[in-house]
């Protein structure tokens, strides 16, 4: 058995096992821990949000005379004004500017990748086994979800399919899902057990 020395190695384990600790229940030192990460978490943001607004906009105004970025920092500075009542109307403005630019790149994203790209993905030959079952379950899934008419005869045995479809797609998700978390678990495990007790390699 030969014990790590490292301090950081201790300090990760400890909290690694104070985070665990809350499987068996609700404790004070998984509380201490979780709001030690949401303390983390809000410096991180912080210096990075002024890490961006030095290397963004105040560098870029002062030494290459970008003074066009003065309007972005300024509506940033107009977020603040909701804190002040007779202001408060103010913030309205950012808001409105981020939440429309928000929505058109959404959209643009959502189009490109769950249309565009979708349609273009079962516009294949089908010479392979593979292309087949690809453009067969993708129309058996539509069919699932066209109510226009009754799930009888054709229509009702493809939509079936999909349906079936569906549920093996959502099942490998969630073993997938699983299998990610065990990962990590397994991770920490040999993290604790080698690294930090050194009883395995």
């Amino acid at each position: 058995m030969n014990v790590s020395t490292s301090a950081e190695v201790w300090i990760a384990s400890l909290v690694t096992i104070a985070i665990m600790s809350f499987v068996y229940k609700d404790n004070p030192f998984y509380r201490l821990v979780e709001n030690l990460y949401v303390g983390v978490s809000a410096g991180h943001a912080l210096v990075l949000g002024w890490g961006n607004i030095r290397d963004l906009a105040l560098v870029p105004m002062v030494r290459d005379g970008k003074w066009v970025l003065v309007i972005p920092v300024i509506l940033g500075l107009m977020l603040y004004t909701r804190y002040f009542k007779k202001l408060a109307w103010l913030s309205r403005i950012p808001l409105a500017v981020m939440m429309g630019i928000g929505t058109g790149l959404a959209i643009s994203g959502t189009v490109g990748s769950q249309i565009v790209n979708q349609v273009r993905a079962n516009l294949v030959k089908l010479n392979t086994i593979d292309n087949i079952i690809i453009v067969v379950g993708t129309f058996a899934v539509l069919a699932y979800f066209f109510f226009m008419a009754e799930h009888k005869g054709a229509l009702g045995v493809l939509a079936g399919g999909g349906r079936y479809l569906m549920m093996v797609a959502f099942g490998a998700a969630f073993g997938s899902t699983v299998m990610g978390r065990m990962s990590l678990f397994i991770g920490r495990l040999q993290y604790l057990f080698g690294d930090w007790l050194g009883l395995i390699r």
